[in-house]
């Protein structure tokens, strides 16, 4: 194929050039106010020609940033009283092992017009100055084919059938008006973009509107960006929840709906990047969008992702593939997946659980008796309850860190990098509603649902907290429903979140809890006595 859209994750022995990007297509189209069975055919007749525009804009968004594959692809479609709104976000790449994508040519139906010609070379030109940007700015360099070796020896990728122009339109055309193009770009054929219409001029602006990712930001839908793995342990999770209220629906094109939709979405991105600015450079991950119609005039935005900072300078080892997540991942054992620790168990079996010699490589002494270290004791003594467990990884962090609160972190992604999952204590689904009845004293909508995101991101921690984890991994928001009455000064939220609550530890925690030990080791086999603690 030419072209890949895919709704999983990349594969890790993937080849990929260069780095990712987040792509969305965004679209707004209005509907009749009915209800029955003329809503349902209202509907039914927009669904196709929708979808079919969504694709054709992520096609054009891929094509423009120089990339052949799409991963991550989730499409939303949300239906209202009067409108329908369509979110389709995935993240785009550069496969080596697909053809190189072509160019993205311009054609107009009336070329007799001179002016109409000049605006027609102006788009053209502007398109090929943002495809090299983004081929620069993204590190795409393919490697090159000797073009002085025939296509019998190298073989050609794609069978001779498929080599034909083939031209992506708004409108259905005859197989004569497609042989009189000639648009091919090298070896690939170029992308067509024909300017007949109004839904044409719209597929041009929806191109040359994006707004590029600021220096130092890397977005995508997935949960590793391809391209970085250099990684570090800075991570910092985020939900934002936007509300616009649109005046005058019903007098408003579909060109204009679809740029305040559009405008909406890159706003709310444009303040991610600043707010995250301290953290540059970093990726956002798993960038998550909700789109909901509450009311007739409402459209709410929440996105969820988690900010990674990586390190610009450190050399990437490229025998080893630090996204894979086999090393990323927690691998524990079996008997460790219960949710409730039994409390009849044996000293031995949670010594040999949590002890640094079975995570650090800790090598005993040479008595007959095994030697045992106050932090390994203190271990197995406390295996029975699993906040203990917290309460002795928090004192050995505190050597390190002198930390004096332990912090449970929040991610949406299925691991946390450089650090390994012990163990999982279950599913976290908690439901949160909130009212107000004076929303203009305590600072309007925006305050209002800030303060109560707040909130349910601290109740969600100390529930975590209390069952003895320290992390909540694949957390998601799965419904944000708002309701307000400006004339009563009144509000509503609901917030549906979930997650997985999971114990883990750093690496590098283990490394420095492991010295006091080892210490310990090296005194008492100086003295040549029994050890006693």
């Amino acid at each position: 194929p030419d072209v890949l859209f895919a709704t999983i994750e990349p594969p890790t022995e993937t080849a990929i050039t260069g780095k990712g990007c987040l792509i969305q297509a965004r679209l707004c189209r209005q509907k009749k106010k009915t209800q029955g069975e003329a809503n349902a055919t209202a509907i039914s007749n927009l669904l196709p020609f929708m979808e079919y525009e969504l694709h054709t804009q992520l096609m054009n968004k891929l094509k423009l940033r120089g990339m052949n594959a799409l991963f991550g692809l989730r499409i939303q479609i949300t239906v209202g009283e009067n409108m329908l709104l369509g979110l389709a976000s995935a993240t785009g790449l550069y496969l080596t092992a697909l053809p190189s994508p072509g160019g993205i040519q311009v054609a107009g139906k009336t070329p007799s017009d001179s002016s109409y010609e000049q605006h027609i070379s102006n788009i053209q030109k502007k398109i090929n100055e943002i495809i090299i940007k983004n081929r620069e700015l993204y590190e795409i360099n393919p490697p090159v084919v000797d073009k002085e070796i025939p296509d019998e020896v190298l073989g050609s990728p794609i069978p001779e059938p498929r080599q034909h122009s083939k031209l992506f339109r708004s409108h259905s055309e005859s197989s004569d008006d497609v042989s009189e193009l000639d648009l091919s770009h090298g070896k690939k054929d170029a992308f067509v973009l024909e300017i007949d219409d109004a839904d044409a001029v719209e597929d041009i602006h929806s191109l040359l509107t994006d707004a590029p990712t600021p220096s130092g930001f890397y977005s995508c839908n997935t949960e590793i960006m391809p391209g970085i793995n250099n990684w570090t342990a800075d991570l910092q999770m985020f939900t934002s929840v936007r509300v616009f209220r649109l005046n005058n629906v019903t007098s408003l094109t579909s060109q204009g709906l679809n740029k305040a939709f559009s405008d909406l979405c890159e706003n709310l991105l444009k303040s991610l990047y600043f707010k995250l600015r301290s953290m540059v450079p970093c990726c956002l991950c798993h960038v998550n969008f909700n789109v909901a119609l509450p009311e007739d005039e409402l459209i709410q935005v929440a996105v969820t992702a988690v900010a990674i900072t990586y390190d610009k300078n450190q050399a990437q080892d490229m025998t080893k593939n630090i996204t894979d997540k086999t090393l990323l991942r927690a691998s524990a054992d079996n008997e460790e997946q219960l949710q409730f620790t039994l409390e009849l168990c044996s000293e031995t079996q949670s010594a040999q659980l949590f002890s640094p010699s079975k995570a650090a490589g800790f090598t005993e002494g040479s008595n007959s008796q095994p030697v045992t270290p106050a932090a390994q004791r203190v271990a197995s003594l406390d295996k029975a309850s699993p906040l203990a467990e917290g309460h002795i990884r928090h004192r050995s962090a505190t050597s390190c860190t002198n930390s004096t609160v332990t912090v449970v972190e929040m991610t949406p992604l299925s691991f946390i990098p450089g650090a390994k999952i012990t163990k999982y204590l279950g599913i976290i689904n908690m439901f949160f509603i909130r009212e107000t009845t004076s929303l203009r004293e305590e600072g309007g909508v925006s305050v209002f649902l800030h303060s109560f995101i707040a909130e349910v991101f601290a109740m969600v921690r100390a529930h975590v907290a209390a069952l003895g984890g320290n992390a909540v991994v694949s957390y998601i928001m799965k419904q944000c429903v708002f309701m307000e009455n400006p004339n009563k000064n009144q509000a509503q939220c609901l917030i549906n979140v979930s997650g997985d609550a999971v114990i883990f530890f750093r690496e590098a925690d283990l490394e420095c809890s492991s010295i006091q030990p080892q210490a310990n080791v090296l005194q008492t086999g100086s003295g040549g006595g029994d050890v006693t603690t």
